[in-house]
């Protein structure tokens, strides 16, 4: 493979170059996309090969997690800050309307400005966790179907307390929000093809005493640690059922209770994490 760094995009000046120049550091590791799928597994990342050749066919953005996962097995981690950090830099020129705020409508220019905000300070936070719990679960083989060949869809109030993986919702699914615990990273996911939500904890799920989440519409979801779905994925990692959600959460959040301590993604994108009061 060539020397790291060499490909990271400081240069970049739209979504088209950001991608190729991760072909270009797809072609300077001489990995196949199978080869890469293999090394990604390997450090406890999920990268299927059918997301990545999607991701370098396309002339857009692509998520924090297969970024990071891609980075990874490519053996670029250690420069994740600096492609994290142009991609910020993409999205948030990519959200400035021409002539500023004023020109588009209050409403959009929030809702794009939340969309932003929380991406920044996701991948923030996934590099301070030194990307090992950045994961993207994507089941679908190239062919669109589930690796058992059986298809199941859901969409939204179809969706509730169903699995994620079982019925599709993985392949588009973003991360909505994230906190960073003493016990690691925990998610809140969202698909816009299944208009639902659910929770990911990317490790420690053994630790865990229960699982809240909020829809921002005032459905809710409340399991102990047995009802969370194990990922094979990642060792010690889970997600929860899902949860109906008709567009990309603003006041969701999730809350994972660990003995003695709590942590939240929160709204709008902010974070808390609480000790409980010692019992002495």
């Amino acid at each position: 493979m060539g020397s790291p760094g060499e490909s990271a995009p400081h240069g970049v000046r739209d979504a088209a170059e950001f991608v190729a120049a991760m072909r270009q550091l797809k072609a300077r590791s001489g990995l196949t996309y199978r080869q890469l799928e293999e090394r990604a597994a390997a450090r406890g990342d999920v990268l299927a090969r059918s997301t990545l050749a999607d991701a370098l066919r396309h002339d857009t953005l692509p998520r924090v997690e297969t970024l990071t996962a891609f980075l990874r097995a490519c053996g670029e981690e250690h420069h994740a800050g600096a492609w994290l950090e142009a991609r910020k830099r993409l999205c948030v020129a990519d959200a400035a309307p021409p002539g500023g705020p004023d020109r588009q409508h209050p409403s959009q220019w929030r809702a794009r400005s939340f969309r932003v905000a929380t991406a920044a300070a996701v991948a923030v936070l996934l590099a301070a966790g030194g990307l090992a719990g950045a994961r993207y679960f994507d089941s679908r083989e190239p062919d669109g179907s589930s690796a058992g060949g059986e298809m199941k869809r859901c969409r939204n109030d179809a969706c509730k307390g169903k699995d994620p993986q079982e019925f599709q919702c993985l392949g588009d699914a973003e991360v909505a929000s994230a906190v960073k615990s003493a016990e690691g990273l925990i998610y809140l996911y969202y698909s816009a093809d299944c208009r639902a939500l659910w929770a990911g904890i990317g490790s420690a799920a053994d630790k865990v005493v229960s699982v809240s989440v909020k829809s921002g519409e005032g459905d809710a979801l409340s399991l102990k640690r047995d009802r969370l779905l194990r990922d094979p994925a990642g060792p010690g990692s889970a997600r929860t059922p899902m949860l109906p959600s008709k567009g990309l959460p603003r006041h969701a959040e999730v809350c994972v209770t660990y003995p003695g301590m709590e942590a939240c993604t929160g709204s709008d994108g902010m974070s808390r994490v609480k000790p409980y009061p010692s019992a002495s």
